[in-house]
């Protein structure tokens, strides 16, 4: 066994499995951590400090693949044989068995040892650390097992190789100054020097240079020069000046030219105006004969009747005709067409021919039009709250509705889920639905949304790309315990506040929830937990009012090792006494109902953030903190059912069943009890990384609980306060698996309870003992019951967060 984890079992005499890269610097103004990733050899990927990966490679015996390959390539050779006589294609001969599972061993290569250190030392220069050296030097080691001086060292040795990094002093900038031989282009450059990313006396940086070329050609782009690119500007570096320093000489020219390099009378250095914008909009094909559109100076090429409103297709395009060019109009007008998805491909191309003078350019822009309506039939899995189900959906979707770049979208939705009684014996699930004996909640219901590029031009700029939505749905559901209905609308805007940021303002949010009927069972239940806050949850009601949504998602940089999403979302249902009626419930309660229906009034605040961090191809982490709070008031005085935050599930504190935590460290008496609060403080940690193939392995830790904000005689413990909400956090750890198949993911998590608040003070963690609780449930039941451990196990859809 113990040879089978020597790491070097499949390294020959001769060869040296490399263990590991050493990068020591003598500056702790250099980041080691950067200069890791010039390396060119890597070692084997480790989980935990275990090479699990070279662990797998080994296990199978190369010469046993060789001879199984070989048999497998000989048989399919011959059945090839076999399908030439009958005239059949042939077939790959690439089985599944050339590839070897885990990782091969790493073995040190010196050469690529000698060029990292050439790009270490190159990389230190481009830094600014001009006389920097790099030197790198070979360890062998021949370790025994239990790192002790006794038994049978590993086959072979291990080597590592440590790269020793002097950086020396770093060179900063003396004097920057530019050239070029254009008078109007040293004005537009030598004004915007003021935003120049180079400053005098800043270390020298080639990163800091290159982005200053892009920055100077971007901002003479937007000026009008068209074809001026960032190869033109270049830099003459002086590091002889003494002392350290830099002298830096910016100069704008041709490098290609042999003869001239000067940029005047040249087209870079030329101001373009648009003089024609033509735009096509059919496919790309045999040569037939377009119709023209002329609408406000644009030409508009087509095959037949147009299949957009003018004005609705021109209100996404910012290159005007006659006007001076600027990159600005040209990215917003690629970005906004493509964002529209009516369009298959846009493509955006400048020339000069056939124009009528110098300093004027055309404008292309052609439109690869999609199929403007489809019809889909899906069938998926879901995940609420922790409980699986099965849906079927049919949809129809308009992507030109009105020929106005619209769309119309219809659903209808059919499913089955898996859903936690609260009669049943064991709080499980209840009745069945037919003879299945899994699913017992049918969910049905159409859906109906439109979607209207740019409603209110005079309010939003046109690369905001903003969109009127209106939505429409009724939900119809059968439990075991009650039969529920929801009728919703949604009417609002949607648009872009800046490349990562999206805001949402929905003036009307309204929801119809109705309970027509519930079971004997389930009435005796809420009659027995004598709860008004789940009593109130479990009765018709109304919700309208105001919604906003700000969200933050960073995941469209190109630079994808930190991704940063964040969700801020406010809502408010304020009081309808305007139009409501007053009514007085048996116990002498006033209240007023709208349509004979109590709506509810509140306030509720809710976040999301979250961050991942990319360690390397096979791993990453991945961290989410939730926080919020509703304030319920007036007429209904709870929060209603739908709007209220819980504890647990497969995308939460996956150590607790969905709505089985808290409220903060009350104790239910009521093993089947929902429970829900108006605080919420969740963090979540999770550790990620790949396995074999398609499955990935995860290690997690959850912390939270859920509150409410005064104190319940019938619910001691489930307030919030300052003082004890510490002790009162919730902490989950396990471990998870997921089959990654790219568009979809399966996800299992195995959760512990680690620290559960609701069992007494001093016993809460898993690691202290359980008597006052163990006490308690002799005097419940008579019978001495010992604590058992609690796990969760979670199927879920996707990653948690």
């Amino acid at each position: 066994m113990l040879y089978g984890c020597d790491p070097t079992k499949r390294v020959v005499d001769g060869d040296r499995l490399l263990k590991r890269n050493l990068i020591k610097v003598s500056e702790k103004s250099v980041d080691p951590f950067d200069l890791a990733s010039i390396v060119k050899q890597k070692p084997n990927k480790r989980i935990l400090g275990v090479p699990l990966y070279l662990y797998l490679y080994n296990l199978r015996d190369p010469q046993a693949v060789l001879r199984k390959r070989m048999g497998r390539d000989s048989l399919c050779i011959a059945r090839n044989a076999e399908r030439i006589e009958r005239g059949k294609r042939t077939r790959t001969c690439d089985h599944i068995s050339r590839q070897r599972t885990g990782e091969a061993p790493v073995l040190l290569d010196s050469t690529l040892t000698e060029r990292s250190t050439d790009q270490l030392r190159l990389y230190m220069r481009k830094e600014g650390y001009l006389d920097a050296t790099v030197s790198d030097s070979i360890h062998d080691r021949r370790r025994t097992w239990f790192r002790s001086n006794r038994g049978r060292p590993y086959r072979q040795p291990k080597s590592e190789v440590t790269y020793t990094i002097v950086p020396g002093p770093a060179y900063t900038y003396r004097r920057i100054g530019f050239t070029v031989d254009d008078p109007t282009i040293r004005v537009y450059v030598q004004a915007s020097m003021e935003q120049s990313l180079l400053r005098t006396g800043d270390r020298f940086d080639a990163d800091v240079l290159d982005a200053e070329r892009v920055r100077i050609t971007d901002r003479l782009k937007e000026l009008g020069y068209l074809f001026f690119s960032k190869d033109l500007v270049m830099y003459d570096a002086d590091p002889t000046v003494g002392e350290h320093q830099v002298d830096i000489m910016m100069r704008l020219e041709r490098p290609y030219s042999r003869t001239d390099r000067g940029l005047m009378g040249t087209p870079e250095a030329t101001v373009f105006t648009i003089e024609n914008v033509t735009i096509r909009t059919q496919r790309v094909g045999k040569e037939v004969q377009s119709d023209t559109t002329l609408f406000q100076n644009y030409r508009i090429l087509h095959q037949g009747p147009l299949p957009y409103k003018p004005k609705a297709l021109l209100s996404h395009i910012f290159l005007r005709p006659d006007q001076r060019f600027q990159l600005s109009a040209s990215d917003n007008t690629y970005r906004r067409l493509t964002s529209l998805r009516v369009f298959d491909r846009v493509e955006i191309s400048y020339d000069t021919s056939g124009t009528s003078r110098p300093g004027l350019a055309n404008a292309r822009i052609g439109l690869l039009p999609g199929k403007p309506q489809s019809v889909t039939a899906e069938l998926y899995g879901t995940n609420r709250g922790g409980f699986l189900g099965t849906t079927l959906s049919f949809g129809y979707r308009h992507r030109n509705l009105f020929r106005s770049l619209g769309y119309l979208q219809l659903q209808m939705n059919m499913g089955l889920e898996a859903q936690q009684s609260f009669t049943t014996s064991g709080g499980t699930t209840g009745p069945a639905i037919g003879n299945n004996t899994f699913f017992n909640t049918v969910n049905i219901g159409p859906e109906i949304t439109f979607g209207f590029p740019r409603p209110f031009s005079g309010w939003f700029s046109k690369s905001s790309g903003s969109h009127l939505l209106v939505n429409a749905l009724y939900n119809f559901q059968r439990r075991p315990d009650f039969t529920r209905t929801l009728a919703k609308a949604r009417i609002g805007m949607e648009w872009n506040e800046s490349e990562f940021n999206r805001i949402g303002v929905f003036p009307l949010d309204l929801n119809v929830i109705k309970i027509p009927s519930k079971s004997d069972a389930f009435s005796a239940y809420l009659k027995e937990s004598n709860d008004p806050v789940l009593i109130d949850s479990y009765t018709d009601h109304l919700i309208i009012g105001p919604s906003v949504q700000f969200t933050r998602n960073t995941q469209s940089r190109l630079a994808k090792r930190n991704v940063f999403f964040l969700r801020l979302t406010g809502e408010w249902a304020p009081s309808l006494q305007w139009m409501g009626s007053p009514v007085v419930d048996s116990t002498g309660t006033e209240f007023y109902t709208v349509a004979g229906i109590r709506y509810a009034e509140f306030v509720k605040l809710d976040s999301d953030m979250r961050w991942r961090h990319v360690i390397h191809n096979k791993s990453s982490m991945a961290f989410r903190f939730a926080a919020g709070i509703g304030v319920p008031y007036g007429n209904l005085g709870v929060l209603p059912f739908e709007v209220s935050f819980f504890g647990g599930g497969a995308n939460g504190m996956r150590a607790w069943r969905a709505r089985s935590l808290g409220p903060g460290s009350y104790s239910a008496p009521l093993v089947a009890y929902d429970r829900i609060g108006e605080i919420r403080l969740e963090g979540n940690a999770e550790y990620r990384f790949k396995l074999i193939g398609f499955l990935e392995g995860a290690l997690f830790a959850d912390v939270g609980n859920i509150w409410n904000r005064e104190p319940d005689p019938t619910r001691p413990g489930a307030e919030f306060e300052v003082e004890d909400f510490l002790s009162e956090l919730a902490v989950g750890t396990g471990v998870g698996a997921r089959l990654n198949f790219d568009f979809f993911i399966v996800r299992f998590d195995l959760g512990m309870q680690t620290k559960d608040p609701a069992l007494p003070e001093g016993e809460r963690w898993l690691f202290q003992p359980k008597d006052q609780y163990e006490a308690q449930l002799l005097d419940l039941t008579g019978q001495p019951i010992r604590y058992t451990t609690q796990f969760n196990f979670n199927l879920g859809i996707g990653y948690p967060f």
